[in-house]
């Protein structure tokens, strides 16, 4: 009688096919990965447009800060000019500029891009004329610009401009004096107005490098003060008394020009009688003496000639 075998009855099978680890493993993977790709998609979507954007508004912040320290640095020059003629084309300034930002380490390292342009054309000129009872005064002054355009990716566009001493923010079609020109009326001790207009001419070098650098590094600029010059003084070139004045500045911004005069006039309450006109590219205004109450004392017009030479490094 022959033993069974218990081993015989069963069906042997594979190892393999008795394991389901293989298996748990692929699908393990395959939602670790997708998990990966949605984080990686809303942070990348979600997260890092508002990082640049933050970036490159706090590269517009360091750009802001570079222009107000370049008018802070020229009005200074003319300072020490006016107060000693002899230091012209020995007082020299240097203005680092922030040319591009707005990356975000890691992640997002691409930089935006700026640039930063020095001109001094024809259409940039500001004319003050004077009309007195005996003869007539009348000065242009072509003052020049410094300006940085950004290229921004996130964050909006905007303007840096200098132009006759005033710093001008630019931004689509709208733009706004952020820091005021030396232009000043003031009352006199007699009650009667003293009238101060200076003006920063921006001067080229022939041996300059291009006016027009575009980086994502930086720059800086070189500036030179030229001279510091008396144009008018009502006071001492007038024979007899001024009836009225014109103040004419030719510009790519008038609706910032004609607001920060507009203000000027509140300020120093004086009455309707002064009349600012503004066309597409230039602002007026026009200041008649004793025509209700108001009697100009003084008239002293000036400039500074400041060389601006750009250059690649800070």
């Amino acid at each position: 009688m022959k033993e069974k075998n218990p081993k015989s009855s069963q069906v042997s099978k594979p190892f393999f096919l008795r394991s389901e680890s293989a298996s748990s493993t692929v699908v393990g993977a395959v939602l670790l990965l997708a998990i990966i790709v949605m984080v990686f998609s809303v942070v990348r979507l979600g997260y890092i447009p508002e990082w640049k954007n933050d970036a490159e508004y706090s590269h517009m912040n360091d750009v802001w800060g570079d222009m107000t320290e370049l008018k802070s640095k020229i009005d200074l020059m003319t300072i020490v000019m006016a107060s000693d003629p002899d230091s012209s084309n020995t007082v020299t300034m240097n203005v680092p500029f922030h040319m591009g930002g707005g990356d975000v380490p890691l992640i997002g390292t691409i930089k935006s891009s700026g640039t930063l342009s020095v001109a001094n054309n024809e259409e940039c000129k500001m004319k003050v004329t004077a009309v007195s009872n005996e003869e007539n005064w009348s000065k242009t002054i072509q003052y020049g610009t410094v300006s940085y355009a950004s290229q921004n990716r996130y964050y909006v566009d905007q303007n840096f401009i200098y132009e006759g001493g005033a710093l001008i923010l630019s931004q689509g079609e709208r733009s706004s004096m952020m820091l005021y020109p030396s232009i000043r009326f003031s009352r006199s001790p007699a009650n009667e107005y003293d009238v101060s207009i200076h003006v920063v001419e921006i001067a080229k070098s022939v041996y300059a490098p291009p006016d027009v650098i575009s980086s994502n590094t930086g720059c800086s600029l070189r500036l030179t003060g030229n001279e510091f010059r008396s144009l008018y003084d009502s006071d001492k070139d007038s024979s007899g008394n001024i009836s009225s004045f014109t103040l004419t500045v030719n510009t790519d911004y008038p609706d910032a020009w004609s607001l920060y005069l507009n203000e000027t006039i509140a300020d120093a309450r004086i009455t309707d009688d002064t009349t600012i006109t503004k066309n597409e590219n230039n602002v007026s205004l026009t200041f008649p003496s004793g025509s209700g109450g108001n009697d100009l004392d003084r008239l002293y017009v000036s400039k500074t000639r400041i060389k601006v030479e750009p250059g690649i490094g800070i």
